[in-house]
């Protein structure tokens, strides 16, 4: 009897020393060795891809971003364009009153015309010396005028309503001699018209197109309109 519980013992304590553990630390034993061969084999198999796939997607950021900036700069020269096409409106709208520097002798024609309509005599008519500024240039004319005070007022609401730009300064009205009033010119009349023009330089400056913001780094180039 003892014989054979000694063989018993023995039997019982035989075997490698994975199998004499405890159940769990055997279960423990082989999930981590299924997690390191499941790693090893990833490493093997999906390292390469994993790598590709993170190449490919910095690219395609990068392209993101390139595209957007390539968005932005479309966005900035169509701004740009629509500024434009109204200064260069404004510009024709300025044209219009404001006349060339060639033009100007058509505008003392015009002025002389109308004193004629309204029966003045023109006595005084000479340009001063032109006063440049940003924009336009300033041309006095000194003029010198007799006749009756009706037709004077009515020569001066017809430069209030001229097609160009005038104003009239330093005006002066006195009595005129005697002499004169017994042809029918009552008065005596002195003043200024200024008469404002665009100088060749001027209309070169605002009429020369804005410069094309540069295209950032690597931005694809805008499409042609």
């Amino acid at each position: 009897m003892a014989a054979a519980m000694a063989s018993v013992q023995k039997t019982e304590e035989g075997g490698n020393f994975f199998s004499r553990m405890a159940w769990y630390y055997q279960t423990a034993i082989l999930l981590a060795l299924v997690v390191i061969l499941i790693y090893a084999a990833d490493a093997m198999m999906f390292s390469d891809k994993r790598t590709e796939t993170a190449k490919i997607d910095s690219q395609a950021q990068t392209l993101k971003a390139k595209n957007a900036q390539a968005s932005i700069i479309r966005q900035n020269l169509a701004a740009a364009e629509e500024t434009l096409h109204k200064k260069q409106q404004e510009m024709d709208g300025l044209r219009d009153l404001l006349p060339d520097q060639v033009e100007i002798s058509r505008i003392y024609d015009n002025i002389k015309d109308m004193m004629k309509e309204q029966k003045l005599e023109l006595k005084k008519f000479m340009p001063s010396k032109a006063t440049p500024a940003e924009i336009y240039t300033a041309q006095p004319i000194q003029i010198e005028i007799t006749g009756s005070y009706d037709n004077l007022g009515l020569f001066l609401s017809q430069l209030g309503f001229y097609r160009r730009i005038l104003s009239v300064t330093d005006l002066d009205i006195k009595q005129a001699e005697d002499n004169a009033q017994y042809v029918g010119r009552s008065i005596n009349g002195s003043f200024v018209v200024t008469a404002f023009f665009i100088a060749p330089e001027n209309l070169a400056k605002l009429t020369k197109p804005a410069a094309a913001p540069a295209p950032a780094p690597g931005a694809p180039p805008a499409p042609p309109k």
